[in-house]
């Protein structure tokens, strides 16, 4: 059922209540209105800080916030003047949330309500997988009751702790809107964050789209922009990486046009309700959480649909630095279930994968066929054509490079090593014992253009004399990228300075220099390639 085809009163009533919020709005005051932060003092501070290990995010200043609290408006004023299609889509909005805290899973459905024009919000659904939180039990289903007795909040229960993902498809079997989006539990939607969303839907319904996500911090509950906006990666390990808008994309395009994107974040997204069923919704045979981004992401692109950011749509995320929830078992979801996607999408590239998760090739990540034969019945276009079209700036560590795989010294055990350093934008490299198959940080690809590369880093020197070897991000394309491996002396060169890379008094776990060359055994490498 459409919005506009509900009972005359019930949309009378949720117009009003809509109006009523936006004349208000921009009057409201009191802590954490317009976005700003909380700032705690004190007994409470302390509080905070302690139960933010409990929680992942400081509960105590958002006790302090209304549910309803007021938001900048954070889009660019380019975005203000779009006039959208009065005839959209209606939109069911799917949050599923297990053991989430109070005042954030409630200000995330406030936001919601208080923000979407009721002719498109069909629905909300708030599905429970299995919370054991007592004031998510009955507490919340009479505040719902009371709150929007128009019944627009529809409340769900798992009756067993299904997962996100599984959870998601139940959240999805129950929505009836045209459009189902999907929202984390601690999210605050941003003003007109759903027409544009609706409006990209209606001009091509096998697109998914996803909103600039805005970073609610974790501590202070402060709203803010992210700025610009970026479109996603992913690492070979299976991890979702932001990456800068490619060229290609930026020559074309308006500051509000929808980007591409080869990857989704997972949170935030939205698509056509039939769509979704027919491009195979998520695979159920995923555990809890992890992997279903990119599987989704991988599937999108190669059967048939596309994947765009849409830079007029801001939703706030607390973006928190741990999961305040368990995984059942305590098994590895994520890497079994990106075993799952590996094995289903990647084809011939999936060595590529279990090379970075060489543990999990003999691990059993359950039946794939229902999935392996969904692709045969969509059709859908292979591995490398995905990277060839949609993501060709992906770097593919053994092709088309000089050389790859260990990058060993002579006449000693230690070898090139991150130091386990891969999750950061920038890392001094070092050395570390030989592991030969059992340490990815000892990986590195020599490529055509003399780059020695990881993924999206390339190394450099750093240092007021320039002797610190430091993994950088490839795009910065500064000279001190640039090495020789002369294989006769097995010297690694910076061009730049005409220096050699040197291990020279070093011990496991030091940091390599950028040394005149001298000839010294301590400056000779080899590289010893891997079987993927």
């Amino acid at each position: 059922m459409r919005s506009e085809e509900l009972p005359t009163h019930v949309l009378f009533m949720r117009k009003k209540r809509f109006d009523a919020y936006q004349a208000r709005e921009l009057l409201r005051t009191g802590p954490g209105e317009k976005g700003l932060p909380v700032h705690l003092e004190g007994e409470e501070k302390l509080l905070g800080e302690k139960l933010m290990q409990k929680e992942a995010f400081n509960i105590v200043a958002s006790e302090k916030i209304s549910l309803e609290r007021s938001v900048k408006d954070v889009r660019d004023h380019r975005c203000k003047d779009i006039i959208y299609p009065k005839n959209l889509p209606s939109a069911s909005v799917i949050i599923i949330y297990h053991n989430e805290a109070w005042t954030p899973l409630l200000r995330t459905v406030h936001s919601v309500i208080n923000r979407s024009p009721p002719e498109y919000l069909h629905e909300v659904i708030l599905l429970d997988d299995f919370s054991d939180r007592p004031e998510l039990g009955d507490k919340l289903r009479t505040y719902v009751e009371k709150t929007w007795p128009d019944g627009i909040v529809k409340m769900v229960r798992a009756q067993q702790r299904s997962g996100l993902i599984r959870a998601r498809i139940e959240g999805a079997k129950a929505a009836t809107g045209d459009v189902i989006v999907f929202l984390d539990s601690h999210c605050e939607a941003g003003t007109q964050w759903l027409e544009p969303i609706l409006a990209h839907i209606q001009e091509n319904r096998k697109t998914v789209v996803c909103p600039i996500i805005d970073a609610i911090n974790d501590n202070t509950l402060e709203y803010s922009s992210v700025g610009g906006y970026n479109v996603g990666g992913f690492s070979w390990s299976m991890h979702f990486t932001w990456r800068d808008v490619p060229e290609r994309e930026k020559v074309h395009r308006k500051y509000t046009d929808p980007i591409s994107s080869p990857t989704m974040a997972g949170g935030l997204l939205a698509l056509d309700r039939k769509f979704f069923w027919e491009i195979g919704a998520y695979d159920d045979g995923m555990d809890v959480w992890g992997g279903e981004n990119l599987e989704i992401s991988f599937r999108t692109w190669m059967c048939g649909g596309r994947l765009e950011f849409l830079p007029c749509s801001r939703v706030g995320h607390i973006f928190r630095s741990s999961h305040p929830y368990t995984f059942p078992g305590g098994k590895d979801t994520h890497g079994l279930n990106s075993a799952r996607v590996a094995e289903v999408w990647m084809d011939d590239y999936k060595r590529l994968f279990y090379m970075h998760r060489h543990d999990l090739k003999n691990k059993d990540f359950g039946d794939i066929s229902a999935r392996v034969d969904l692709r045969k019945k969509l059709q859908c276009k292979s591995f490398k054509w995905y990277l060839d079209n949609v993501y060709p700036e992906k770097f593919v560590l053994d092709e088309g490079v000089q050389a790859y795989g260990i990058v060993k010294a002579v006449d000693s055990s230690l070898c090139l090593d991150t130091l386990s350093g891969n999750d950061k934008m920038e890392y001094d490299l070092g050395v570390y014992y030989y592991q030969r198959g059992t340490s990815t940080n000892q990986l590195f690809s020599l490529t055509q253009t003399h780059e020695l590369r990881r993924e999206n880093l390339c190394l450099d020197s750093s240092g007021d004399d320039g002797s610190v070897a430091r993994m950088t991000l490839c795009f910065k394309k500064t000279p001190g990228m640039k090495w020789k491996h002369d294989v006769d002396q097995g010297t690694l060169i910076q061009e730049k300075s005409g220096k050699c890379l040197d291990r020279a008094d070093l011990s496991s776990g030091d940091i390599v220099k950028v040394k005149p060359c001298n000839g010294g055994s301590s400056q000779k490498w080899m590289f010893e390639s891997v079987s993927l």
